[in-house]
């Protein structure tokens, strides 16, 4: 069997095993337990920026009233 042909065989099976992947939880060591937990801290510190800027336009608006 040549390179090519087992290089297709293995992305086909990859293709057809990869719905699973969907539900596999990825634990790491450092810095975050789980992707879940990394996307969790993620999220506050985006949403704490956008409160931060909402929270400056809103004292800018107030400023200029």
């Amino acid at each position: 069997m040549g390179k090519a042909v087992r290089a297709f065989l293995h992305g086909v099976i990859r293709g057809v095993e990869s719905p699973s992947d969907t539900f596999v939880v990825n634990r790491y060591r450092y810095p975050h337990a789980s992707e879940q937990e990394a996307m969790r801290k993620d999220w506050k510190r985006v949403g704490g920026d956008i409160k931060g800027a909402m929270n400056r336009a809103e004292n800018d608006v107030k400023a200029a009233a």
